[in-house]
């Protein structure tokens, strides 16, 4: 059996120290340890700037140094991503190559040229065709993308085969699978043993491969001893574990294929309806349009600024997309990161000196704070995710979300 294991290790540019360090010793110490002491493992992974600055400026260079010599004797590739984790399809072109380039000049430079990424992770697995072409023509020869993307539905990838983006020039795209990777993320599985039962026959062969994509967070820090699995895979002698990047060396055949904009928390529904970012951009989510509406005024001031400083790197951080997936109550909602993502875009506008987006983001920033509240407090937010849940209760078990997120109502 061939794995492909995806990790996505991230902290939002708001996120409290006390928190990255606790993540630090239950999840990321233990990946590089785990890795280290077990040379027959390998995987992808991805680690946004964001969390890179934060490893550098909490002192915490064991993990950096860690990853860079595990990539330079070849156990893990990293990816290339966008440096404050915003939902790419969602922000303007220029935002998302600069947020791209930031991300390689910072992890470039706390890495050194032990980062050197093929692949590209677009952040929560929000694609479209348009950032394939742009990804591509920012260096990258391929990405990853949920399943959903394939053609719309899940349980629709064939087994045995690598792709492409049609008319893309072998521009690669590779398809996480979501069953599995849903059970890893939620914990299903208590050791290897459970994680072989549970995979379909066909996973068993070698003609096959298995791609999961799943928070680097899970093992340690949201399940405990989690990272046991991998301990065990690593040293199974039927798994071979493997990077994104070798898939083709092992399975040369390829296909050509129309992709289909969604994201890693996307349904077959939601798709149908026109809505492939739902967690980010809801239609009648009154949260997400006041959020919208900030973020847009602050793109526009920054702009009109002539890009100059604090403001531009107070916007880079603002646009990070914990504050409007933390609004979508789909299926989760916390007050204080809505304000805090807020608060970020308010200042890259004070920034500016514009007095009257100032006066106007200060209403857009205090409505947002205060209807998030009264969602909170009269029971709102709460009915909109049991709405969620009794709407898609045959599915919900199977979501992969991005980022170290706690319920907090």
């Amino acid at each position: 059996m061939y794995w492909a294991s995806f990790l996505h290790i991230y902290q939002p540019p708001v996120q409290e120290r006390w928190i990255v360090e606790k993540v630090a010793d239950e999840c990321y110490r233990k990946l590089v340890k785990t890795l280290r002491e077990n040379p027959g493992g390998r995987l992808t992974l991805n680690i946004n700037g964001s969390l890179t600055e934060q490893f550098h400026h909490y002192g915490m260079n064991d993990i950096l140094d860690g990853l860079r010599e595990l990539a330079e004797e070849g156990r893990i590739e990293f990816t290339g991503s966008a440096m404050y984790h915003p939902v790419l399809p969602l922000i303007p072109e220029k935002e998302v190559r600069r947020q791209i380039r930031l991300n390689q000049e910072v992890n470039r430079k706390y890495l050194g040229e032990a980062f050197q990424p093929r692949g590209f992770f677009p952040p929560e697995m929000c694609y479209n065709r348009r950032l394939a072409e742009i990804v591509k023509e920012e260096g990258f020869s391929w990405i990853i993308a949920d399943e959903l993307s394939y053609n719309g539905h899940l349980a629709r990838i064939a087994p045995g085969r690598t792709y492409s983006v049609k008319g893309l020039d072998g521009f690669g795209i590779f398809f996480k699978e979501r069953k599995y990777s849903a059970a890893l993320t939620y914990g299903k599985y208590r050791n290897l043993e459970e994680f072989l039962a549970d995979l379909d026959p066909g996973y068993h062969r070698r003609e096959t491969y298995l791609l999961t994509g799943t928070d680097g967070e899970i093992y340690g820090h949201h399940h405990q001893g989690l990272e046991n699995l991998l301990v065990e895979a690593f040293r199974h002698p039927e798994i071979k574990t493997c990077t994104i990047s070798e898939l083709p060396e092992y399975f040369p055949a390829r296909e050509e294929v129309e992709t289909v904009a969604a994201s890693w928390s996307t349904w077959e529904d939601e798709l149908e309806a026109g809505i492939p970012y739902p967690q980010w951009d809801f239609p009648g989510n009154q949260l997400h349009e006041l959020q919208w509406r900030l973020t847009n005024l602050a793109l526009e001031a920054v702009a009109e600024a002539g890009e100059e400083e604090p403001a531009r790197s107070q916007l880079d951080r603002g646009l990070h997309s914990c504050q409007y997936w933390w609004a979508s109550c789909r299926q989760y909602f916390n007050v204080e990161m809505i304000e805090k993502g807020a608060a970020q875009l308010l200042e890259a506008i004070k920034s500016t000196g514009n007095t009257e987006k100032i006066r106007e983001a200060e209403t857009l920033a205090a409505e947002i704070g205060e209807t998030a509240r009264q969602w909170r407090d009269s029971g709102y937010a709460e009915r909109l995710i049991r709405e969620y849940q009794r709407t898609h209760e045959d599915v919900a078990h199977e979501l992969t979300f991005g980022g170290a997120k706690t319920l907090t109502l």
